[in-house]
């Protein structure tokens, strides 16, 4: 089987000699893949392979994404293959197949994307953001500058750079919360929730505080972020990084969102529990990970949250990381009297299926090379 997969090589990915001619990238590959099987993210999986086995093959990152991308088809070809064993690895290195989903996702979105949309899933592009609670905007893109990174600055969001090279987490400035890695669609979710100095914001699902941070960055730090999280390990991290990114006053409790106990606030942004199905681009694991249950117990979650944080009376934001109109469309279809229609690029507008679709907004990664969000903004006063 090793000698099979040695005579693989996967075009336009690996330089002469390719990763896949060490024996030690396919032990890598082997024990990355049973990680990602048993729930871990890809880097996370990946990390975990190279600890195990003490060993490390320049360019078998690639390759692993490669193969999380064409397990699919192997498991659609395949149905009582082990996913996780050396002839399903073998066969998603051989794999042609530009798109690979499982059946119930793919019959979810072609109606949905269409074949171009579906063929360009993968796209993505890189943002990382200025934390102008440590730094000036101009005085880090100069540094920056001289230091010789690679960068693009964002035509939409100033603060938000489209980043090339290095890797930013390798950089002194990652390391002291100069730079936050974030999708460029997040802006997008707190660019509608549109926060102001002064404002009490109630924040569901906020962990690991990205949008905490980015809410505190546009308001200077001047508005109040009670930040809600079912999981007290994910509030922890949240609590390192409020410190490292220099933001203040929010506060994080461990709670659950569909049960509601704060009644005085002027803003809710949603950002819902969900199948995170729009991060195809960054995690090609997810098709194989996911399965049709966990989307229809996720929706009965997010109905629960929406339903709560309505009857607070105030403008409410919800997001979803979602491809799927369950999670989007769907959900805020039954609360159309209070929506606000937020998008004018026709691009940005939901899904033509829905009855809502003209007042809702969703970034494509097919279209702006992004994360696949989901955005309603509602207002029930």
């Amino acid at each position: 089987m090793f000698d099979q997969v040695m005579k693989v090589s996967v075009d336009g990915l690996m330089k002469s000699p390719s990763p896949t001619e060490d024996k030690n990238c396919y032990l890598l590959l082997r024990r990355a893949v049973q990680y990602v099987i048993g729930g871990s993210p890809p880097e996370v999986a990946f990390k975990r392979a190279v600890s195990d086995l003490s060993r490390s093959v320049p360019g078998c990152y690639d390759v692993f994404l490669e193969v999380l991308r064409h397990l699919p088809c192997v498991w659609k070809k395949y149905p009582l293959l082990d996913l996780g064993s050396s002839e399903a690895i073998s066969k998603a290195l051989e794999c042609k197949e530009e798109v690979c989903l499982p059946n119930w996702i793919y019959q979810r979105l072609i109606r949905l994307l269409g074949e171009q949309g579906i063929r360009n899933l993968h796209r993505r592009r890189k943002w990382v953001r200025i934390n102008t609670l440590k730094i000036d905007e101009e005085e880090a893109v100069n540094l920056m500058t001289r230091k010789g990174y690679s960068f693009e600055r964002d035509k939409d969001f100033p603060y938000l750079l489209e980043w090339r090279t290095p890797h930013v987490i390798s950089t002194p400035e990652y390391s002291s919360g100069v730079l936050i890695p974030h999708d460029k669609a997040t802006s997008y979710v707190v660019q509608v929730l549109d926060p102001k100095p002064g404002e009490i914001v109630l924040e569901l699902g906020g962990s690991p505080g990205v949008k905490t941070s980015l809410i505190q960055q546009m308001t200077r730090n001047s508005s109040f972020v009670i930040s809600v999280d079912i999981s007290a390990k994910r509030l922890e991290l949240q609590r390192q990084l409020m410190k490292k990114w220099g933001v203040e006053n929010v506060q994080l409790v461990n709670a659950d969102g569909a049960k509601m106990w704060v009644r005085r606030v002027h803003k809710v942004l949603i950002d819902a529990p969900c199948t995170n199905s729009g991060t195809i681009n960054a995690d090609p694991s997810l098709p194989i990970r996911l399965r049709k249950r966990e989307l229809l117990n996720l929706v009965r979650i997010q109905e629960r949250i929406l339903s709560e944080a309505i009857k607070l009376g105030v403008p409410v934001v919800y997001s979803t990381c979602s491809l799927f109109p369950e999670e989007g469309e769907l959900q805020v279809e039954r609360y159309s009297r209070y929506l606000v229609k937020i998008a004018e690029d026709p691009s940005f507008l939901g899904y033509r299926r829905s009855k809502v679709w003209l007042r809702v907004m969703r970034t494509y990664p097919h279209v702006h090379y992004t994360e696949g969000f989901f955005i309603a903004k509602l207002n029930p006063q």
